[in-house]
C-alpha cells in the first residue's frame, strides 16, 4: 500500500534522482515527501493534494554524500500546525571519509514554514559512532514534539544492537533513553504517536534462534517506557 501510495504521488512530476522516498500528510492536506537527491536530504511539497509539487527544498545539506540503502533513508513528520521533522543518517566528520564505510549519526532539522527554510541540523545520538547501521524511525507529534528510535551498539556488547529512544522539543534533544534489547541487528524499527502525544515503538528481537516481534509503549509523552513483550502469540520462524 505504502509502495502504490508513494508511486501515485510522484507520479505528477519527476523528483529526478531523488531516491528512498518518505511521505507526511501535514496541515490542511499538504503532502510533503523527502528523499536523497543529489547526495542531500531533499523535501518537495504538494499543495493540492499531489497534482503538481513545488521545487526541491533541502532539509540537510551532506554536502552530495549521503547514500542511504536498505531502510536507511531519511524521515519526515508533520505536526498540526504545519511544522516539519526530518531526520537522516549522515556523517559530516571529515575524517571519518578516509574509511571505505564513514560512520554516520543521526541527525534532525526542523522547518515552521512548510519546508521553505530549515534550522541547523542537531544531533539526535547522544554518544558518537554508535549507531553505526542507522536504522531509525521517527514520528511528529500534533503539539510538534519528535519521537526518535534507532538501533544502537552503547551498553550492547560486541555487535549487538539495543534499541534507544530520544524525544526532541524543538532544537533540544532530550536524554537518550534504551527501551528494548537486544533487538536485531539489521532491522529497522517502527513508531507511532496518539493523539495526546504518547509513542509506541516495535522492533524485531534479537539474539535468539525464534525471534519475535517486540512492542512497547509510553503513556507520559516518553518520558518512561513500560517493558517490551511480543506481539506475536506463537513462533515466527525468524531465527539468526
Amino acid at each position: 500500500m505504502i509502495t502504490l501510495l508513494l508511486s501515485l504521488l510522484l507520479q505528477a512530476e519527476s523528483v529526478g534522482d531523488g531516491i528512498q522516498p518518505q511521505v507526511a500528510v501535514g496541515a490542511e492536506g499538504r503532502i510533503h515527501v523527502v528523499m536523497i537527491a543529489g547526495g542531500n536530504i531533499v523535501v518537495r511539497t504538494s499543495e493540492d493534494r499531489g497534482r503538481t509539487w513545488g521545487g526541491p527544498s533541502v532539509a540537510l545539506d551532506a554536502k552530495g554524500r549521503a547514500k542511504g540503502g536498505m531502510q536507511r533513508g531519511p524521515r519526515i513528520g508533520a505536526d498540526a500546525k504545519g511544522g516539519l521533522v526530518v531526520t537522516a543518517p549522515l556523517c559530516f566528520d571529515e575524517r571519518e571519509f578516509e574509511k571505505q564505510y564513514p560512520t554516520n549519526e543521526l541527525w534532525l532539522a526542523r522547518s515552521g514554514d512548510g519546508g521553505k527554510t530549515w534550522s541547523k541540523p542537531v544531533q539526535v545520538n547522544e554518544v558518537a559512532k554508535k549507531a553505526p547501521e542507522s536504522l531509525h524511525w521517527m514520528v511528529v507529534a500534533p503539539s510538534g514534539d519528535a519521537h526518535v528510535a534507532w538501533l544502537d551498539m552503547r551498553d550492547a556488547g560486541e555487535r549487538g544492537q539495543n534499541l534507544w529512544y530520544a524525544k526532541v522539543t524543538g532544537e533540544k534533544v532530550g536524554r537518550n533513553m534504551r527501551i528494548a534489547g537486544p533487538v536485531c541487528e539489521c532491522c529497522a524499527p517502527g513508531l507511532a504517536v496518539d493523539d495526546k502525544g504518547n509513542p509506541f515503538a516495535s522492533v524485531r528481537e534479537g539474539k535468539k534462534s525464534d525471534r519475535a516481534i517486540l512492542m512497547t509503549a509510553s503513556r507520559d509523552g516518553g518520558r518512561t517506557w513500560g517493558p517490551p513483550g511480543p506481539v506475536n502469540a506463537g513462533k515466527t520462524g525468524l531465527g539468526n
